[in-house]
């Protein structure tokens, strides 16, 4: 795979990503009309032309039971390269980076955020190897108990970059997946965390919205949550008949009110689809 056919492909990620989202404004926090006891937490970087990351913070007792984020761009030329879970589950480092933008943009994070007592399992370190299209799975100690997933890029070389497009929830709610694509003549690696509360197994589902395969330029699904059920996490990734349609970068956009995982994508290099995955828990 050449440098050159890798840009082709993740370079138009920020747009629509941007577009869709549509985000302005700095770190709030809001109460979630459905999920009772559930807060979502917003937080915006600056608009700058260079990469960076932006940290959304869970309220004082409540601790982070998922995440998700977006850009904000209008070049087409900035994605996301982590989700990452802040060590103690205060919060989520959402970060980006430019493949040569000339106008400034904004990274955007989303914590859902609710009192409990999550912990967070992730593998110990990253395994690097030269791939096209690369994933990472870390599994719950007790199964049924993930509530929420987080991923990162590492080693990426700036000028012909890897990107993350999913983040996956199993059927069984136990095993968090992260899947990147990237050039296959550079060493980069790919890491998934998993956030799991054992006090909710067995009182999770998993719901599964899944777009149609197309060649559309642009895609958005969303998984919703059952009557009866709260949002706690969820998580969204691109899929196609060949590898190349992989290559799709994805917005991942929770929101605890209307109980909903909201997928944003764009075009891959063949037809292509979006999954979107709302994890619900039984009020």
């Amino acid at each position: 795979m050449s440098g050159t056919t890798w840009w082709k492909r993740v370079a138009v990620v920020g747009f629509a990503l941007g577009v869709a989202s549509g985000v302005v404004g700095t770190a709030h926090a809001r109460a979630a009309g459905q999920a009772v006891g559930v807060r979502l937490v917003e937080a915006v970087s600056p608009a700058t032309t260079s990469g960076k990351s932006v940290t959304a913070w869970c309220p004082s007792g409540t601790k982070l039971y998922s995440a998700g984020g977006a850009v904000r761009d209008a070049s087409g030329q900035v994605a996301i390269d982590a989700v990452r879970p802040l060590p103690d589950l205060s919060g989520v480092v959402v970060s980006a980076r430019s493949f040569g933008a000339t106008s400034p943009w904004v990274v955007l994070a989303r914590a859902v955020c609710a009192r409990g007592n999550p912990v967070l399992v992730r593998p110990d370190g990253f395994g690097a190897a030269q791939v096209a299209v690369k994933e990472d799975s870390v599994s719950c100690e007790v199964p049924g108990s993930l509530t929420g997933l987080g991923g990162e890029v590492a080693g990426s070389d700036p000028a012909d970059p890897a990107a993350l497009y999913g983040l996956v929830p199993d059927a069984s709610l136990t095993t968090a997946t992260a899947k990147a694509a990237g050039p296959a003549d550079a060493p980069w690696a790919v890491k998934a965390w998993a956030i799991c509360d054992p006090a909710k197994a067995g009182l999770l589902v998993r719901e599964v919205a899944k777009g149609d395969m197309s060649g559309s330029f642009e895609q958005t699904v969303t998984a919703t949550c059952a009557d009866g059920y709260q949002y706690t996490g969820g998580g969204a990734s691109a899929y196609g008949n060949a590898t190349d349609s992989l290559t799709v970068a994805v917005a991942w956009l929770p929101d605890p009110d209307a109980g909903t995982m909201t997928a944003i994508g764009t075009k891959g290099a063949s037809p292509w689809g979006i999954e979107a995955y709302a994890i619900c828990a039984k009020a």
